[in-house]
């Protein structure tokens, strides 16, 4: 067996290290905005009170709304790539394809998506393509989104200005079409699949400007689902006498959380999601009701994935049982005699 090179060996153990630092860092980031949420509510009384749930499950199903586009987005770049999935099999896929942001590296969102998408309609390579496609969109239209709302509303916001434009424009240049055949053939990936060139004939600028309506409605109701996360707070009604005028503001924290937790490759974006939106809530709402509407958020999010995966994973299941069991009613009834 080959041992591994010594400058592979040094890469890895470079890459194991600066996970370690992140990791720690945002540890200590979330740490220190708890301590001092605590502290906020011993010194000054505040509680957030209990919580009222049904908001919660609110913010959950809004969360399921808003991956929707998401998902539709997918299947209209398979069908560009030359794919004829279903499109309950393409959106079966993408839901389910979630949970693999769970496991380090975000690999397995890939594998995920693809192993349950292929088939004789949809090639795997392919599948892949449409993959990236999708999360260059994905973080594109975020970082574009939440760039506009800060130059307009928070104007102040220098640091977080520049980021969002920098993400912007990162994922968006790899997004042009051309752009993106041409990156494609110069990673040589057409090697996987010599049919791979043939297929990106499908991207234009119409799919592309389909991705871009179809992620500003996601990315608008991921902000209306992190609203309904505050207002299952009482602690967070003194600050919203207009809940609305918080919704820019919830948008923009929730699309630079959630690019950054996926740039971060920590499993699900742990710790770097709820930095970002303490960070950016706290000044509005006070620290104890960000510390708290993070988390509530998380976990709203995390039980309406899983549910709703489980939900679509386990569908065709009880759908081929139930054509199997009238099959076998179908064929155990005598024909009638034909009268003559």
């Amino acid at each position: 067996m080959p041992e591994p090179s010594p400058k592979r060996s040094w890469k890895s153990w470079l890459t194991l290290a600066a996970k370690i630092v992140i990791f720690i860092v945002v540890v200590v980031g979330v740490w220190y905005n708890i301590s001092k949420a605590v502290q906020d509510m011993r010194t000054h009384g505040d509680s957030v009170g209990p919580i009222q749930w049904g908001w919660l499950v609110a913010a959950g199903a809004i969360y399921t709304l808003a991956s929707l586009p998401m998902a539709s987005y997918w299947y209209f770049v398979l069908l560009a790539l030359g794919q004829k999935p279903s499109y309950g099999k393409a959106v079966r896929a993408f839901f389910i394809g979630h949970l693999g942001k769970y496991v380090p590296g975000k690999a397995m969102v890939v594998v995920l998506r693809t192993s349950l998408v292929q088939g004789e309609h949809v090639e795997k390579t392919v599948a892949v393509v449409a993959v990236f496609i999708e999360t260059l969109t994905m973080i594109a239209v975020g970082a574009a989104y939440s760039g506009v709302i800060l130059a307009v509303l928070f104007r102040e916001q220098l640091i977080l200005l520049a980021i969002a434009a920098a993400l912007g424009i990162c994922a968006f240049v790899p997004t042009l079409p051309s752009i993106f055949r041409k990156v494609v053939t110069v990673l040589r990936v057409t090697r996987l699949n010599p049919r791979l060139e043939d297929h990106m004939q499908g991207l234009n600028y119409r799919l592309m400007g389909i991705g871009w309506f179809a992620y500003f409605i996601a990315w608008s109701l991921m902000g209306l689902s992190y609203l309904a996360a505050m207002q299952a707070i009482p602690g967070a009604d003194a600050a919203m006498t207009n809940p609305w005028a918080a919704l820019p503001l919830l948008i923009s924290a929730v699309a630079l959380a959630m690019i950054a937790g996926f740039v971060s490759l920590l499993p699900g974006g742990f710790g770097i999601r709820e930095l970002i939106l303490m960070q950016l809530t706290a000044p509005v709402f006070g620290r104890p009701v960000a510390v708290v509407g993070a988390v509530l958020l998380r976990v709203s999010w995390m039980v309406a994935e899983i549910v709703f995966s489980i939900i679509l994973y386990v569908l065709p299941f009880a759908f081929s049982r139930r054509k199997a069991a009238d099959a076998a009613v179908d064929e155990s009834v005598p024909t009638p005699p034909i009268a003559r």
